[in-house]
C-alpha cells in the first residue's frame, strides 16, 4: 500500500577549485599575490564556488592584482568584490558555478513547473515510461487535511486497479521489452498528478537566486514553495554571498525570501 510523503531535498555536489592547476595558472600569469585573498576568503567562510565567481569576475578586469591594469590603483578582496557584482548587475559570473540536488517524494505537479526554469539548470527525472507504479505514493499538500480519507480511499483504489491491469497485460511474465516499455508508458496515463517520483536537478548560482526569490514566493504553489525552502537552507550558508540583501519571512508556515537585487537598475 502506498503512502501520503512530502518532498525531501539533498544537496548533492557542487563546483570547486582544482588546486592544482589553480596555483599553476596564477604563477603562470603573475598573479601569485591572488593566493592571499584566496586564502582570506576561505577563513571567512566562502565556498569555492564563491572564490571562483570571484576570480573570473576580476578575470574581466585584469584585477586579480595590483598592476596587470593601469586603470586601476587597487583591487577589491573577494568579499567586497563579490557583493558589488551583484549591486552593479554583474551576474554573468555567476553562471560559471553549479550545484547539484536531487528532490525525492515529489510530485509531477512540481516536476512540471520546476523544469520551465529552462535556462541555467539541467533535469533528470524518474522515467514513466520505464518505471511501473504498482506502489502509489502521493505527495500530500496538508492543506487538504479535511478530505485525507477520501484521498487515501482513492490511492487505494488506483493501486488495486493499476496492478490488476498489470496483469492482465502480462507485463510480469512479458520478455518482448520494447513492447513492455510501451505499455508501461500507457499505463502512466491513469495516475494522479501528485504521484511521487524522484527529479534530480542542477543549476548555476545565478539562476538559483532568481529561482529561490521567485519559488518561495507566497504566491507560488505549496510544494515548490516546500522544495525551494529546502534549497535555500541547505545552501544559505555554505554560500554565504550568493543571497546577498535576501529578506526572510515566514509566510503559511513556511520561509519566503525577497529583497534580492538581480539587475542594476533594481533598488536595492
Amino acid at each position: 500500500m502506498g503512502k501520503l510523503v512530502t518532498p525531501e531535498t539533498y544537496f548533492i555536489g557542487y563546483s570547486t577549485l582544482n588546486t592544482e592547476e589553480f596555483s599553476r595558472y596564477l604563477t603562470d600569469s603573475g598573479n601569485e599575490d591572488f593566493q592571499a585573498s584566496v586564502d582570506s576568503a576561505r577563513k571567512e567562510g566562502l565556498s569555492d564556488g564563491e572564490i571562483l565567481t570571484s576570480f573570473y569576475a576580476k578575470l574581466c578586469y585584469a584585477s586579480l592584482t595590483v598592476g596587470k591594469n593601469a586603470n586601476i590603483s587597487r583591487v577589491r578582496d573577494i568579499p567586497d568584490n563579490l557583493r558589488a557584482c551583484w549591486e552593479q548587475g554583474h551576474g554573468s559570473v555567476w553562471e560559471h558555478v553549479n550545484l547539484n540536488f536531487v528532490v525525492r517524494n515529489c510530485s509531477r505537479v512540481f516536476t512540471h513547473e520546476i523544469v520551465r526554469h529552462r535556462v541555467g539548470t539541467a533535469f533528470s527525472q524518474t522515467s514513466g515510461r520505464y518505471v511501473r507504479g504498482d506502489t502509489v505514493n502521493i505527495v500530500f499538500d496538508p492543506i487538504l487535511n479535511p478530505v485525507r480519507e477520501r484521498i487515501e480511499r482513492l490511492q487505494r483504489t488506483i493501486e488495486i486497479e493499476y496492478c490488476e491491469m498489470v496483469k492482465e497485460m502480462g507485463l510480469d511474465t512479458m520478455t518482448d521489452f520494447n513492447r513492455k516499455k510501451k505499455i508501461t508508458s500507457a499505463l502512466r496515463r491513469v495516475m494522479p498528478n501528485g504521484q511521487s517520483n524522484e527529479i534530480g536537478f542542477s543549476v548555476n548560482l545565478r539562476a538559483l537566486r532568481h529561482i529561490i526569490q521567485l519559488r518561495t514566493g507566497r504566491h507560488a504553489e505549496w510544494e515548490i514553495r516546500v522544495v525551494f525552502g529546502q534549497v535555500y537552507r541547505l545552501i544559505k550558508d555554505k554560500y554565504p554571498l550568493v543571497f546577498s540583501g535576501a529578506v526572510e519571512e515566514e509566510v503559511d508556515g513556511l520561509i519566503e525570501v525577497s529583497g534580492m537585487k538581480m539587475q542594476p537598475y533594481e533598488k536595492s
